[in-house]
């Protein structure tokens, strides 16, 4: 599976989530507060966020994991 890279974004409080593919810094317009890259588990069902953005100069925070679990699996 490829990697997957994440953003959360100051307004409204959103991960944005978008293959390694893609630079973190092509979502400075959205002034992002921490990035990094993530995994999705499905048993359990959950979004794992980590490390850091080296063209942000962004690191993952704990609360980001929450946040990407709750957004993307609403039932959860």
């Amino acid at each position: 599976m490829p990697q997957l890279k994440y953003v959360r974004c100051k307004e409204f409080d959103t991960i944005i989530i978008f293959p390694e593919v893609i630079q973190h810094s092509d979502f400075r317009r959205f002034e992002p507060i921490s990035a990094g890259f993530c995994q999705i588990q499905s048993d359990p069902r959950k979004i794992v966020c980590y490390g850091q953005s080296i063209s942000l100069g962004l690191l993952s925070q704990d609360e980001d994991s929450d946040l990407a679990t709750r957004q993307f699996f609403r039932d959860y």
